[in-house]
């Protein structure tokens, strides 16, 4: 048989295997769904779908958008209250959950890209008290990404998997078994919420908003394809009806008599907290400062009749345990004050104050690139405006920006180790330049919505994900911090 033939066959075969393993997580929830029934379980199916920030600030349903990382859809989930529980969300992308109760995700995984993880969070509640702030936003742990992912086939792209998220141990276990009897034994992931951390339970406490249980969020991150258009197909699948998803969601339990499911049916069995992944392989990226320091002189020298100025840049959000244990909220303050907003540990962030860009003024930002140097999977720049709508103006993350230092340091052999970009309101040549909205933010990217946002009060988050040596985020200490430049008219 020629080449071709064999090279047509592999591909026949290769589509052939991706289409059964497409049709694969039906044919495994409607199992699952029946070894429920055999086990004595309770399930409510929820909603998993596309949720956008920004668009949900333009509306006026979210006082922030919290910085979103832009060009990486989030996904999340809704779920439907217990039986007799309280009206106690404050939004329907939050939800208590039940001491023996699990929720269960069953689905495919993304096509291939950079970067993917599915994460709990403990959206609302406190550790250290029984008020705490209005929102914490944790992550409850180390998320599921596509360097530890299980799946049911080869690899961790477009594969069909599962993931349970409980914090008591006999619940886990049940579910455990139900998910080999369907055909996922090998694709089974789990992220405890650990009672010694989180008061899981469906008592809403006597104010909405202060409560003595806590509330929960469902979240997935997706960023940097290998083919836009496949993961842009992926992400339009939670577009259709719900057993059709990509992904399903569903919370299950053990079955009680009577309307009223809110008291738990099984005895206190709790899961500890698990071990988290260490960040840091003590390999750093300090041996490029000299270059580092060429390249600044650089982008000066190449824009004469320009004042300079560095602007600040230090860590953005705090780390997530520390945060917990210190009530650090979602609040809208200088750079290390913002509590954990949502930041997940599976990446560094560093971040600028907020500042002004006047007529005639622009950004250049430069630094090390973390993915060429190894210690990120995929690494990005984003500008954001006004300091409490926070929404996304323009981000460009790490495969455009490889290369772009050679327009300033080309004679160096390290050149592809640095990037710089320019973020400009003005009209401006070059293919490393990314220009600003001025005007009109909410009709311009949502047409038919309309809110006020000063454009004129910017900050810049540098984020860098997922070091693939250690499936987490890229340590500090061996990261050359990002750098940005103002440049103003003299």
């Amino acid at each position: 048989m020629c080449k071709r033939a064999i090279r047509a066959l592999a591909i026949l075969a290769g589509v052939a295997g991706l289409l059964a393993a497409q049709t694969a997580p039906s044919r495994q929830v409607a199992r699952f769904l029946q070894e429920l029934g055999k086990s004595g379980y309770l399930v409510q199916e929820g909603q998993v779908g596309i949720y956008d920030f920004d668009l949900a600030y333009c509306n006026s349903v979210i006082w922030t958008a919290d910085w979103p990382n832009p060009r990486s859809p989030y996904i999340s989930a809704a779920m439907p209250p217990v039986p007799g529980q309280p009206v106690a969300n404050s939004g329907p992308n939050e939800y208590r959950i039940r001491e023996d109760e699990a929720l269960v995700a069953i689905g495919m995984t993304p096509p291939p890209v950079a970067y993917f993880s599915f994460n709990m969070h403990m959206f609302r509640g406190s550790l250290i008290n029984s008020v705490g702030p209005p929102l914490l936003w944790i992550p409850v742990g180390d998320p599921i990404n596509n360097g530890t992912v299980r799946t049911a086939g080869p690899t961790p792209y477009n594969q069909p998997f599962a993931a349970v998220f409980t914090g008591h141990r006999r619940t886990q276990a049940d579910v455990h078994q139900m998910l080999r009897n369907a055909g996922l034994q090998q694709a089974i992931n789990d992220q405890a919420l650990p009672p010694a951390l989180f008061r899981l339970g469906l008592d809403p406490g006597p104010d909405p908003l202060n409560r003595r249980t806590d509330a929960f969020a469902f979240a997935m991150r997706t960023a940097v394809a290998e083919d836009q258009q496949t993961l842009d197909e992926y992400v339009a699948g939670f577009n259709n009806p719900v057993a059709q998803r990509p992904i399903r969601m569903f919370r299950v339990r053990p079955m009680a008599s009577g309307h009223d499911q809110i008291a738990p049916v099984f005895a206190p069995d709790p899961l500890p907290v698990p071990p988290l992944r260490v960040a840091g392989t003590g390999t750093t990226e300090l041996d490029l400062s000299p270059t580092l320091e060429l390249l600044k002189q650089r982008i000066i020298a190449a824009n004469p009749g320009h004042t300079a100025t560095d602007l600040p840049i230090d860590p953005a959000f705090e780390d997530p345990y520390p945060g917990l244990q210190r009530a650090k909220g979602w609040l809208i303050l200088p750079p290390g004050q913002d509590g954990v907003a949502g930041a997940t540990s599976d990446a560094s962030y560093l971040a600028s104050g907020n500042f002004t860009l006047p007529s005639g003024t622009f950004l250049v930002a430069y630094g090390a690139h973390h993915r060429a140097t190894g210690k990120a999977s995929y690494s990005s720049v984003s500008v954001y405006a006004d300091a409490v709508a926070t929404v996304g103006l323009a981000t460009v993350q790490s495969p455009k920006l490889q290369g772009s230092a050679r327009d300033y340091i080309d004679d160096q052999p390290n050149a592809d180790m640095f990037y710089a970009w320019t973020f400009t309101r003005g009209t401006s040549s070059g293919s490393h330049v990314s220009q600003l909205l001025a005007s009109d933010y909410c009709q311009t990217n949502y047409p038919g919505t309309y809110r006020p946002i000063d454009l004129n009060t910017l900050r810049v988050i540098f984020r860098a994900y997922m070091e693939p040596a250690t499936k987490t985020h890229p340590a500090e200490p061996e990261l050359i911090f990002d750098r940005l430049l103002l440049f103003t008219p003299q």
